[in-house]
């Protein structure tokens, strides 16, 4: 950084949550990775900062050395002491792909296809040999083949070159390779191979020596960026743009796995070694992935009916190896699906004939029918017992009550009017008991499909997919709290409990939705959409392996893990209308359906892989468009409709937008303000010193509507009107004195409107007024101001693409003056306003890359009091430090503090790529230390030390 001779400003730069742009496994098996300029080694948490302001793209060990390169810079690290050996140099051109050469010098392929080698010591350049073919290579590789090094480029005609650079040949092509359609960004060389990825988001395995394609592999839906060889298991591993990690068998090009490991904008970086394959992404983590050595297997049984006029109605796994299936007729058989028989175990063709429900409770399984009357079976021993349920109806579901921990023993019957019996299965499989009796609320399919209770409530979720709250303790028949069609007419699958006592239900709508239990009464804290693109979730299951989700998808019943979203199983069933069930033998999972008249089953080994996730905190993956602090944590929203509070022990991300996430504010009294695009804004509650939110507002300032909060909303966007697609550029709120309302709120929106609103503790909005300011708005900025007789005044201020800055003075809801000045040539991205009296001092920076800093008095207008040009290119930010700093940052990653004249006391570069919004820690100018949080694709926070002159 640079500073100012005679200003004591420091600035401390903090480890960035950016792309993890490089990866690579050293030969004592630790693994270390590149954020933009630092270099982190995984193993031993040691942080170096290589660059001053360039990324690392390759790291290239050696035995003892690691050479990191990175754009224009080179350096050298100890493998052993994680030490600078030698610092940042500058070469004189972009460095593609390096390879050491001898034990003191380096080859390095620059951007302009030339190879050069460089000694050791200082880098100096020892020789270069420019390629004959004189073009710009994205990707290319270095290898050494006994004495000669070998280069192959990918151009950006797209086509790989191999040639010797060193060798007699020195910069002819030896071997041109023509078959993509793209530009080729790595390159892989072996022997007898080429390994090739492209921007036509293909794999080519080519023959070296005749240029023949042996495979032209499809698989990945974007841009392929990194390739690397799995020699030891025949694979190929491939890495892009869809975040998909893919594993091929080299010698079929059949897919062997498919990982989706990261999220945001893809996959930057690759490293393998003996079946551990290390992946970072633009979610700025590191997923290790440990490949099993064992294969997948698969066997299909049939079994067949004793007679096809009589199909199996229903079929329920007793053991790891016997069915229980009841046909058509009512008979109950038990198929041996080791030894391919069944037997006859009861026949009550007048019970079960026509109409039956069953489900599994420990090691009893239990059958009720259209009169009423249980049926009990000890699935080991097969004994049987019959009771009547007490009241003689038709039993319209069995549902098994989940529990936190132990094995369930209880089970719920739903009979006619919604008549809920709550039973208790006793160790002698021949006793239930009655617990207690409820009432399911009226809908159109009244029955269970998922229960779950603890010591004080019992929690069930209908077919309607109503969740309902049913007190234990007491002899209240009816739900102490009722939520209907929470998820939708297909119903719920699993509740189930949290360690941190949240209740969590999942549904046929692929939601998952988080309770708590306060006050007898069930409160929605979050929604989550559990795998993109699917409905049907049926049971979620955490073990050692990861959080494996069931469901069915179209025709199919899948298993995926969703840390890794690989699907490892996929069988073709018809669908989950049809009786099916699944049983967990080890690692072998084994599926029955019936598909009439046989039953199949499908038994798969499962052979996870074992993973492991480097990250420091949660990130968004893509970009960052705002950023606050509340209570010393700080809330990022981003273009993936999310928020995320990030705090010292535990961050958590937060959905809700259903469109990107442009700006946020916050109020003193915790209430955070949250906008973005289809003119959507949410209000959230912040509970101090915990990173939750919960949603108490959500509103559409384009067509000032309420949407409900809590469950299914009836607010409907309507595609047809234009307005609809206006977003919310800008947030700001100010507390509000009148004892009825919390807050104003001012939007800022793209069609160039800005509405001021009022909040009511109530949690309700209330639209004061609305102005046209022609261009859309890039800013705004409330003000509250205190007259001397006491009276409250709101200045407005807004900033444009057009370089406007316009303030509005509102007095009791009504526009008393306003002022427009142009101060910049081109659009304002950033400003900051503080009030002095009845003085605006307002902070702009634009385009043009100017920081102008300005007055305006009420009476008499705008008035220039600096003006400089700071940043290279556009500026993006700017804030007031305290009294007398101010910092911004700009589309040049350079941070700059000034004084109040812009004149820089402080430079220094972010490792953020293209910055969005810059946000302070603290509004106090008395503080010595700030937090400023840079944000874009990522961010990065800096602590800057002021230090105040003491008296």
């Amino acid at each position: 950084g640079m500073s100012h001779l005679f200003d004591r400003t420091t600035v401390e730069c903090c480890l960035p949550s950016v792309a993890v742009t490089a990866i690579s496994i050293l030969q004592n098996n630790q693994v270390i990775s590149a954020l933009s300029s630092y270099l982190v080694n995984l193993s031993t948490s040691v942080k170096l900062k290589l660059f001053n302001h360039q990324a690392i793209h390759i790291i290239c060990p050696s035995k003892t050395l690691i050479l990191c390169c990175g754009g224009h810079s080179v350096c050298l690290i100890d493998a052993n002491k994680m030490s600078i050996v030698q610092p940042e140099c500058r070469l004189s051109d972009w460095v593609v792909s390096a390879q050491w050469f001898e034990e003191d010098k380096i080859a390095v392929l620059y951007a302009h296809n030339s190879v050069a080698l460089l000694s050791r010591s200082g880098f100096k350049t020892l020789t270069i040999v420019r390629c004959d073919s004189c073009c710009i290579v994205y990707g290319g590789c270095l290898i050494m083949e006994g004495p000669d090094l070998v280069c192959c480029s990918g151009t950006v005609f797209n086509r790989p070159l191999l040639w010797k650079p060193f060798s007699e040949q020195k910069g002819r092509v030896l071997a041109e390779y023509s078959g993509h359609t793209g530009v080729i960004f790595d390159i892989k060389v072996t022997a007898l191979k080429l390994y090739t990825v492209s921007d036509d988001r293909t794999l080519i395995i080519w023959d070296r020596s005749t240029g023949t394609i042996l495979n032209r592999l499809y698989g990945h839906t974007a841009r392929v960026l990194k390739v690397c060889l799995a020699q030891d298991m025949q694979c190929v591993v491939t890495v892009g743009e869809d975040n998909q990690c893919v594993v091929w068998c080299e010698d079929t090009g059949l897919v062997v796995r498919k990982f989706t490991p990261h999220t945001g904008y893809g996959i930057r970086s690759i490293a393998y070694k003996d079946g551990l394959i290390v992946t970072g992404g633009w979610d700025s983590s590191v997923m290790e992935l440990q490949l099993p050595n064992k294969t997948v297997d698969k066997t299909f049984p049939k079994f067949t009916s004793s007679s096809p006029s009589d199909p199996p109605k229903w079929v329920m796994w007793l053991s790891s190896s016997e069915l229980l299936a009841q046909l058509t007729s009512g008979e109950l058989r038990v198929y041996d699906t080791l030894n391919g028989f069944n037997i006859l175990v009861d026949q009550h063709e007048s019970m079960f004939k026509d109409y039956s429900k069953f489900c599994k409770v420990g090691n009893v399984t239990i059958i009720g029918g259209i009169t009423g009357v249980f049926c009990l079976i000890d699935n080991t021993t097969k004994i049987f017992n019959y009771t009547e349920s007490r009241k003689k109806s038709k039993v319209f579901s069995l549902t098994t009550v989940a529990v936190r921990s132990n094995v369930p023993d209880k089970f719920v019957c739903c009979q006619a009017e919604g008549e809920l019996t709550l039973f208790s299965v006793s160790e002698d499989p021949g006793q239930i008991v009655v617990i207690s009796s409820f009432v399911l609320p009226k809908s159109k399919n009244r029955w269970v499909t998922a229960a779950f209770s603890n010591h004080r409530h019992l929690i069930i979720g209908d077919r309607r997919g109503g969740v309902h709250l049913y007190s234990l303790t007491g002899d209240y028949r009816k739900p102490l709290c009722s939520i209907p069609g929470l998820h939708g007419e297909n119903g719920i699958s699993q509740i189930s409990a949290q360690e941190n006592s949240l209740i969590t239900t999942i549904g046929r709508d692929g939601i998952m939705r988080f309770f708590k239990t306060t006050n007898e009464t069930l409160t929605i804290v979050q929604k989550d959409k559990v795998l993109p693109g699917v409905g049907w979730i049926e049971k979620l299951e955490t073990n050692l392996s990861g959080t494996i989700a069931y469901y069915f998808h179209g025709q199919c019943f899948k298993a995926t893990i969703l840390e890794t979203c690989e699907t490892f199983l996929s069988v073709e069933c018809g669908g989950g209308h049809r009786s099916w069930d699944m049983y967990k033998d080890g690692d072998v999972i084994k599926f029955a359906y019936i598909s009439s008249p046989d039953i199949n089953v499908v038994q798969q080994r499962t052979c996870l892989v074992k993973f492991k996730r480097h990250q420091s905190n949660i990130s968004h993956g893509s970009e960052i468009h705002s950023a606050i602090y509340v209570d010393n944590e700080f809330i990022t929203a981003s273009e993936d409709c999310s928020l995320i509070v990030h705090s010292a022990d535990l961050s958590r991300r937060v959905a809700g937008h259903i469109s990107s996430v442009r700006c946020l504010c916050a109020t003193v009294s915790g209430i955070v303000f949250s906008a973005g695009g289809r003119g959507s804004l949410k209000a959230w509650r912040k509970p101090c010193h915990t990173p939750d939110l919960e949603l108490v507002c959500d509103y559409s300032v384009v067509s000032d509507t309420h949407i409900s909060v809590g469950y299914n909303s009836s607010y409907k966007f309507d595609k047809r009107n234009p307005d609809n697609d206006q977003r919310v550029i800008s947030v700001d709120c100010c507390m509000s004195k009148d004892p009825l309302y919390s807050c104003f709120v001012l939007c800022g929106l793209s069609n160039g409107t800005i509405h001021l609103l009022q909040y009511s503790h109530q949690h309700k909005f209330s639209r004061l007024l609305s102005d046209y300011q022609t261009n859309c708005i890039t800013r705004v900025m409330l003000l509250q101001v205190e007259h001397s007789d006491s009276s409250q005044c709101l200045a407005l201020v807004s900033a444009t693409t057009f370089g406007m800055v316009n303030v509005l003075w509102v007095e009791e809801s009504m526009v008393a003056d306003k002022y427009s000045e142009r101060l910049h040539s081109s659009g304002v991205n950033g400003m900051d306003v503080r009030i002095n009296e009845t003085i605006l001092e307002i902070l702009t920076i634009g385009d043009d890359g100017d920081v102008i800093r300005s007055t305006l008095d009420r009476p008499l207008g705008f008035k220039s009091k600096a003006r400089r040009t700071v940043h290279f290119s556009a500026g993006i930010a700017v804030k007031f430090l305290d009294s007398s700093k101010i910092v911004s940052v700009g589309s040049d990653q350079r941070m700059f503090v000034m004084d109040l004249s812009l004149q820089p006391v402080y430079c220094c570069y972010v490792d953020v790529p293209d910055p969005h919004d810059l946000t302070l820690s603290s509004d106090n100018p008395s503080d010595e230390e700030i937090k400023v949080l840079v944000c874009g694709k990522g961010y990065q926070e800096f602590r800057i030390k002021i230090p105040k002159i003491r008296y």
